[in-house]
């Protein structure tokens, strides 16, 4: 047999699956979960060696089930944005910054007024944000000097355990782009940025396409797992990259929406976009990029509705209750309006002053009027967010894949196929991370050319769930409605100027314009 391992570093635990080359299960396992350091208000930091070890329980683990033999080849994926500085042997110099880390919004202030908004933005895709890997690097080189120069590279978290795997100091263009640093047009590291933020080119690793073989397991790290020597290891990428490429979009116009503690629509474009109100990754396919937007904090919602209003507190079983109590709600749920802004408003629209409100709330209204409110929230979030693209990017949906936690839901399947009135298609792999870093691995087994002939053959559907026309139409018009009172809480919670639309109008118009003289 030759499978594919593919392994995702998340944040609170690590996964391994095995597949064939069919894209069928052989075998799972998640870590035990490691820890997340916070010695002081802000920060968020991880022990690369926790990641070390945890990937070495789940292969161990995995390739007994499988045998050690099967292993054609591997592939890893990673949570974003972290750094983790190693010297030329590979040892970590301190621990890694994850993308938690709040304590470098100084530094986003000093690249705000030294490198700018636009540079930024119209060579990386991204604005200038503090959770960026860049701004990790800078205040390290303020506050940990001696760690600063004694760096050899800095690493991303599964480029760490590449490393370990390999020996070879590597990156690939999907998770380089969340540093800030990187040409997502030339698909390089940006010596002007580099320059510009003060940081040497090389400490930074080469960059591969995820796609490429970056070496083969070394024979000691091999015995140690179980494994076979010689096994190749692909560059990989980070996780919402491969999560969408695990999800199957190949192709411009295929989107991947991940409903989770975090809710992330990812967007297949054939050229990068570059606005104040998107951000944009590199694909692991090399003709195509990402757009990621950020509807709504649904599942983290759904945590707290189920804490403050349930007294099972979070339990698995309470989601169940609530999802049946949601259904015994009526479409509109009873005149009510739920806002999830926990955390402000990021997507078609700018604005961190906005809060999470409901509208229409009676002494008539039950829990169950309230979660589904919530739920046709999300969904009217997401339908404005394609709206936007659509309008904005002449971007044309073809098909949208969903999944996460939240999918598992049904009520929220229905009332998000027919508030966006398309089909939704459910995977039958659930894990799309860990299903996209097995297709990487494909490649590198020799069982398929490219990506392409890969997710057709790895990539299949377990359902599709279809609008229904006149519950669509109802939904039509409470989003309008939706919409309506959304501009009534802008008058409460007022946008800084810089936010808004006109401001980010012109600053669109004006990167365009930029990009095109310099053309």
């Amino acid at each position: 047999m030759s499978y594919m391992l593919g392994i995702d570093i998340g944040t609170t635990t690590c996964k391994a699956m095995v597949t064939n080359s069919e894209g069928k299960v052989i075998a799972y396992e998640e870590s035990e979960a490691y820890s997340v350091l916070r010695p002081k208000p802000g920060w968020a930091e991880q022990n690369p060696e926790e990641w070390w070890n945890a990937v070495k329980s789940v292969v161990k683990s995995v390739a007994s089930k499988v045998g050690s033999e099967n292993i054609a080849s591997i592939s890893i994926s990673s949570m974003e944005e972290g750094v983790v500085p190693v010297d030329k042997n590979g040892k970590p110099l301190y621990n890694c910054m994850i993308w938690q880390d709040t304590r470098t919004k100084p530094q986003e202030k000093w690249v705000m007024e030294n490198v700018g908004f636009v540079k930024v933005l119209e060579i990386t895709g991204l604005p200038p944000a503090y959770v960026w890997s860049a701004e990790k690097v800078l205040w390290l080189k303020e506050n940990l000097r001696e760690v600063f120069n004694k760096t050899y590279k800095f690493l991303q978290p599964k480029d760490y355990i590449n490393y370990m795997l390999t020996g070879e100091f590597t990156t690939d263009w999907s998770i380089a782009g969340h540093t800030q640093l990187f040409d997502i047009s030339k698909r390089e590291w940006s010596e002007e940025l580099m320059e510009a933020h003060g940081i040497p080119l090389d400490k930074w690793p080469e960059v591969y396409p995820s796609a490429k073989v970056i070496g083969e397991i070394r024979s000691e790290v091999a015995e140690e797992l179980g494994l076979k020597k010689h096994i190749p290891v692909m560059a990989g990428g980070g996780d919402q990259e491969v999560s969408t490429l695990g999800a199957g979009a190949i192709g411009e116009g295929e989107a991947s929406y991940s409903a989770g503690t975090s809710n992330i629509l990812n967007i297949c474009v054939s050229k990068p976009v570059f606005d104040p109100r998107v951000t944009v990754f590199c694909h692991p396919h090399e003709k195509l990029w990402i757009m990621e937007l950020y509807p709504t904090q649904l599942g983290e919602a759904l945590q707290w509705v189920s804490m403050n209003l349930w007294s099972s507190r979070g339990e698995t079983s309470v989601y169940r209750e609530m999802d049946l109590e949601a259904e015994k709600s009526p479409i509109g749920a009873n005149g009510l309006f739920f806002y999830p802004y926990f955390r402000g408003k990021y997507s078609s629209e700018i604005n961190e002053n906005m809060k999470a409100s409901i509208i229409g709330l009676t002494f008539n209204h039950s829990r169950g009027d309230i979660i589904r409110a919530l739920m046709e929230s999300s969904a009217y979030e997401v339908r404005d967010i394609i709206e936007f693209c659509e309008r904005k990017f002449n971007i044309n949906i073809k098909r949208l894949v969903i999944s996460g936690g939240v999918s598992k839901s049904p009520v929220w399947r229905e009332i998000m196929a027919n508030v966006l009135s398309r089909n939704l298609t459910l995977p039958q792999v659930k894990d799309t991370t860990l299903l996209g870093s097995t297709i990487l691995a494909s490649i590198g087994a020799g069982h398929y050319k490219n990506l392409e002939e890969a997710v057709s053959k790895m990539f299949k559907e377990a359902e599709i769930v279809k609008p229904n026309e006149e519950i669509s139409r109802k939904y039509r018009k409470l989003y309008f409605e939706y919409k309506k009172h959304y501009r009534c809480l802008e008058r409460i919670f007022k946008k800084p100027f810089i936010e808004s639309n006109i401001v980010l109008e012109i600053l669109s118009l004006y990167i365009k314009l930029r990009k095109l003289f310099k053309k």
